[in-house]
């Protein structure tokens, strides 16, 4: 289903792994994945800065690359320090990026590598693509999202940007727009 680049080799994250001594761990470490923003052949500024909020969550960042004859966009992103794993869906279908393709991808992806953080940028592929995914993995959306406390608190404007909320999210996948 998708084109898997790894800049490095790394162990795979989730419940149940071997940790380096043999012994087992119990302990889920945060994952995120970042969908990119683009058009097909530049990346656009939205998704570096998503970037740099995922990497605030922790190290674990991989990002997917999904619409038609992206390999610029894929060239693009494989300059981006520290993000692990970039999963490319390339197929017509994806053309026009409307969200009820999308959303269907977005959430088998985070069944297949169990991610714990989704986000996107704040744009209309976004905004129109976020609500669908976490309504499909039965979690709550936090949109716009402006600074990440920790792994499950963020801060986000209120009354028309004249007030900031501090979110705890107690679901176990967090899906969220920068």
């Amino acid at each position: 289903m998708f084109r898997l680049y790894l800049r490095h080799k790394c162990l795979s994250v989730g419940l149940n792994r071997l940790s380096s001594s043999g012994e087992r761990c119990d302990h889920r470490m945060a994952s995120t994945l970042v969908i990119v923003d683009h058009n097909n052949s530049n990346l656009s500024k939205v998704t570096l800065n998503t970037i740099s909020a995922a990497k605030q969550i922790g190290p674990d960042v991989s990002c997917l690359v999904f619409g038609t004859k992206v390999s610029e966009v894929v060239q693009s992103l494989s300059k981006v320090k520290d993000i692990k794993k970039i999963l490319v869906a390339e197929n017509d279908v994806f053309k026009g990026f409307l969200p009820e393709v999308l959303a269907p991808l977005v959430v088998s992806t985070q069944k297949q590598f169990n991610f714990t953080h989704i986000m996107s940028g704040s744009t209309a592929v976004g905004k129109n693509l976020i609500p669908r995914v976490a309504a499909q993995l039965d979690v709550s959306p936090i949109s716009e999202v402006t600074a990440v406390k920790s792994e499950d608190t963020f801060v986000r404007p209120v009354y028309a940007g004249n007030a900031l909320q501090t979110i705890k999210v107690l679901d176990a996948i967090k899906v969220l727009t920068v």
